[in-house]
């Protein structure tokens, strides 16, 4: 696999002056030919960036040495180009929507490696997919539960429609690296899940850490790799 790393991670963290970390972002961005997208909002921020090594590493530790984001986690990946035309930075009011604040109102974690232990011992738990319908065509979860969204807007509505039986089981919810998830879990609570947990770092850190056990096909990425194997490597 070729020489360029892709990140992607988050952290919710209440921010102001979003206009300064904007330009902040921007410039230093620009300054180590990195390409993607970083949105903050006065809820924290997300961020999917492509460049060569030294680059990646340059701008994590610059973030890093910000106290607001001293603990923020990424998910690696490798690719042969670039997969981003440009760079945004982009500020919006909220970086998931949703009437619940994850800096308030959370739910538990549950490991990769947990949930695969969870699949292995045979436990009765639900699975839930909190992504877009186009992005389950390429993979999802064994026996995962679609609830059919157009966007994640929709969520919550979409809970409605669930049984008592199924909101009555532990049920794990997952999206793509955890961000949506950081909400999904805790609406899900409201709306009278009993045990609501979130798969930490969702699919790509499942991959990271076990590769394709219960998992069946791709990851669907917001880049021009369209998708990622368990091997994290584009299809």
């Amino acid at each position: 696999m070729g020489a360029i790393i892709n990140i992607a991670g988050y952290a919710f963290v209440n921010l102001d002056q979003l206009e300064s970390w904007q330009e902040r972002c921007k410039l230093f961005c620009q300054s180590q030919a990195l390409k993607g997208t970083v949105v903050f909002s006065h809820e924290g921020v997300n961020i999917m960036l492509a460049g060569e090594t030294a680059a990646i590493d340059a701008f994590t530790t610059w973030l890093r040495a910000f106290p607001e984001f001293s603990s923020i986690e990424f998910k690696y990946s490798e690719s042969d180009f670039v997969p981003f035309k440009r760079m945004l930075v982009k500020i919006k009011q909220a970086l998931v929507p949703g009437a619940v604040s994850p800096l308030q109102e959370t739910a538990p974690n549950l490991s990769p490696q947990d949930l695969k232990r969870w699949y292995e011992e045979g436990k009765d738990f639900v699975i839930i997919d909190t992504r877009n319908d186009y992005e389950l065509t390429m993979g999802k979860f064994e026996n995962a539960l679609d609830i059919h969204l157009n966007e994640f807007k929709s969520f919550e509505a979409a809970l409605q429609n669930l049984s008592e039986d199924i909101k009555a089981k532990p049920a794990v919810f997952y999206c793509t690296g955890g961000i949506r998830c950081e909400k999904a879990a805790p609406l899900a609570k409201k709306a009278g899940f009993k045990e609501a947990y979130q798969l930490e770092g969702g699919i790509l850190n499942y991959f990271k850490e076990c590769r394709d056990a219960h998992y069946e096909g791709a990851c669907y990425v917001f880049d021009e790799r369209v998708a990622l194997t368990p091997e994290l490597r584009p299809i």
